[in-house]
């Protein structure tokens, strides 16, 4: 489809949340409909505009307070003094950041955007979505009124796709507005408006009893390949390109808290935890994970748990008989770990994979959280015991997602290994929870 149909795709899409609430209108025949090209648009709403010409949020609030005044409806809602219309209006105050005030606001800028976008149009498509916004309740009438747009009411297009002509003739009458962008000529495909196809270039090398093998590389300056870490050229010539390299690990008596993580933990962190898989087994009934559960029950601390998942199992493993103590030991020490120093490197692992994993959304709402200082006002209607849970819940969920740009780094090759070695049908890793992986 040509960027002349997308753009009127998507545009009906984004009014279509509201076209079931349409009335039909009458069906006029075909006829042309003259506009003129440079027509003068309505001017800009001034500040003072935007309180005043009633955008459609604030036109909804009246028209609900009017409904109930007519139907004798109005009881008392929150107090004996407040109504019901007054009551969705403290709703919002108390729902939406800014209130009543600032969702106005917002509405304003979208109509704003709305109006660019209608006139930055090719006054050609109109036709095909003009009929479709006089249907919509609550449109706004400076967009109605912008010239092209207001003449079009209740018009059927007289542009019409060849393909669609004998359709449009025999139902059009019938058709919805909002299906008019199918009559258009550009939302069909044509030899005129196909895409070029890209020619593509062939570099021409001669070879003769002269070429030598670096002459197939472009790169043969060695301090160039030396400053970004590249592999000569008799590296891949010799194979030696596909050797496993060896990344240096962080000792054990090294690992601290803070300490950065190494692509050489990650490889043996993630090798550990399937050692401790074949290890310990799988049977959630034996003694040593009904161990570990009684434990978990016993001390009731989900927020470590959740903050630092691997630190806890290591330290209950520490705490529990000799048998079960030294077995987790040995199978750490293969791979170069002390329980503490497992516990850190893996807890940090997760953070980092979370943070590199996380969607726009997640983001967004840790840097909002992250400007908060103390609890929202939104958190007083809580009673003080859940009001101060919710904020310790906040602060769980910002340190979740809290690690280092080296950590980040490091750990952002191996999100397929992480969920290899971390995934389980019950998104738990010896009893104890592993969420975000």
């Amino acid at each position: 489809m040509t960027p002349c149909g997308s753009f009127i795709f998507s545009f009906l899409l984004l009014l279509s949340f509201s076209a079931s609430a349409a009335e039909g209108v009458s069906w006029q025949p075909l006829e042309a409909v003259k506009t003129e090209e440079n027509a003068p648009l309505p001017p800009a709403a001034s500040e003072k505009d935007l309180e005043e010409r009633g955008n459609s949020f604030s036109r909804l609030l009246s028209n609900i307070g009017r409904s109930l005044r007519e139907r004798d409806r109005e009881v008392a809602a929150l107090s004996p003094d407040e109504k019901v219309s007054s009551a969705i209006r403290d709703m919002v105050e108390l729902s939406y950041p800014g209130g009543v005030k600032e969702l106005r606001r917002r509405q304003s800028k979208m109509e704003d955007d709305l109006y660019e976008l209608i006139v930055s149009a090719p006054k050609y498509t109109y036709q095909y979505f003009a009929p479709f916004l006089h249907t919509l309740p609550y449109m706004p009438e400076r967009i109605l009124n912008i010239p092209g747009i207001k003449e079009l009411k209740g018009k059927f297009p007289t542009r019409i796709a060849p393909q669609m002509r004998e359709y449009a003739k025999k139902y059009g009458k019938y058709m919805s507005p909002y299906l008019y962008v199918l009559l258009m000529p550009e939302a069909f495909p044509s030899k005129e408006r196909a895409k070029p196809s890209l020619k593509s270039y062939t570099k021409v090398i001669t070879i003769d009893e002269n070429t030598t093998p670096s002459d197939f590389f472009f790169i043969n300056d060695k301090s160039l390949l030396d400053d970004h870490k590249m592999l000569s050229p008799d590296d891949y010539r010799s194979g030696r390109f596909a050797a496993k390299q060896k990344r240096p690990q962080t000792p054990a008596n090294e690992v601290t808290p803070s300490s950065p993580v190494t692509e050489g933990d990650i490889d043996a962190s993630l090798a550990a935890v399937m050692t401790l898989r074949e290890e310990f087994g799988a049977n959630r009934l034996d003694e040593f994970h009904s161990l570990i559960r009684r434990m978990a029950l016993f001390e009731n601390n989900l927020h470590e748990e959740l903050l630092n998942p691997f630190g806890v199992l290591t330290d209950r493993t520490e705490r529990m008989p000799p048998k079960y103590r030294d077995k987790m030991r040995a199978a750490l020490a293969k791979h170069g770990f002390t329980p503490e120093s497992f516990g850190l490197t893996m807890d940090k692992i997760l953070k980092a994979h979370r943070v590199a994993k996380m969607t726009p959304a997640t983001a967004m709402t840790l840097a909002a959280w992250r400007k908060l200082k103390a609890p929202p006002k939104s958190f007083d209607v809580f009673s003080p015991e859940d009001k101060a849970e919710a904020w310790r819940s906040i602060r769980l969920f910002l340190d979740m997602y809290s690690t280092t740009q080296e950590n980040l780094l490091a750990v952002k090759k191996y999100s397929d290994n992480i969920r290899k070695a971390l995934g389980s049908t019950d998104m738990t890793f010896l009893e104890e929870p592993i969420y975000g992986i």
